[in-house]
């Protein structure tokens, strides 16, 4: 795995909560998609399971870790686009009782903001009436989406964008690949999904994707490469198209009230893409950029 070095003064603010005796039972880790929150939880549970209390990586608390099989560490991930409550229910039923090494036990709660309402209900009593030696580790993509019920009940842990400098020396890029950082940065989230993209290569790809945009949206013509792109890349292709949109509306103020319906649609239509295969995106792209008025279509 690679070291994400804005995870380490993140890191040192937990371990001096823990070292003042001040560590609750639960922690909202909140980020970005995709800035290492999932990488820090890791970090965090092998402290607490570790036996000598460091993550040392060589007890048999860590060897049980590296291979995936520690009995006292959980994980509960969305049920397709929600965490249900089935599953909140089976996890407090693994709970019960004492922890299988006799320490502590953690929990890991990824994208915690998709518990449904009866999901989070059944965690909230966990969170009221905490188990001796349970820590649950709540991942947050957007805070604001969690009930109140549940961040009320946790501590908080934020996880910061990294500078340029810092994603280039997780990336091993020069500076000049990183030029684009900003970009990336709004298209695509956090550092680690950009770094799922430039080992696929796939960096480049995006540029062309925002130049056939722009020529698109300039002429009225759907550029042929755009209606080529893999089923499973469409949904990063209509996020181009929609920064193109949301940068042209920020130039002019008239443009707001025009797009904000179709902007709309992209934001609901690539999050369809992300669920789903199967969609044919020429003529999708068609309709789109045929609702665009040609006079406000380019930047």
């Amino acid at each position: 795995m690679r070291a994400m070095p804005w995870l380490t003064p993140v890191l040192s603010q937990w371990q001096q909560r823990r070292q003042a005796g001040r560590l609750g039972h639960a922690l909202m880790v909140m980020g970005r998609a995709g800035v290492g929150k999932a990488e820090l939880a890791e970090q965090i549970a092998a402290r607490l399971l570790c036996q000598t209390g460091e993550g040392c990586g060589h007890c048999k608390a860590c060897q049980l870790l590296a291979n995936g099989s520690h009995p006292d560490r959980f994980d509960l991930k969305p049920d397709g686009q929600q965490i249900k409550v089935d599953g909140v229910r089976q996890l407090i039923g693994q709970l019960e009782g004492t922890a299988h090494q006799g320490g502590a036990r953690v929990v890991v709660l990824h994208q915690a903001q998709r518990m449904n309402t009866a999901a989070a209900n059944a965690l909230l009593k966990t969170l009221e009436e905490p188990m001796p030696g349970v820590y649950l580790l709540l991942l947050v993509d957007q805070p604001s989406v969690l009930l109140p019920t549940i961040s009320s009940r946790c501590q908080r842990l934020v996880v910061p964008d990294p500078t340029a400098a810092e994603v280039q020396q997780y990336l091993g890029m020069d500076a000049d690949a990183l030029s684009e950082w900003p970009y990336w940065q709004r298209l695509l989230g956090g550092p680690r999904v950009l770094a799922q993209w430039v080992e696929e290569g796939m960096t480049p790809k995006i540029l062309q994707w925002r130049q056939a945009w722009r020529t698109s949206l300039k002429h009225g013509l759907l550029e042929p490469e755009l209606g080529s792109v893999a089923p499973e890349q469409g949904a990063v292709m209509l996020k181009v198209l929609y920064f193109e949109l949301l940068d042209a509306a920020k130039k002019r103020p008239e443009r707001a009230v025009l797009f904000a319906p179709l902007l709309s649609e992209l934001q609901d239509t690539a999050a369809l893409l992300e669920r789903q295969s199967g969609f044919n995106l020429t003529p999708l792209c068609q309709q789109l950029l045929a609702k665009i008025p040609r006079q406000h279509g380019g930047a």
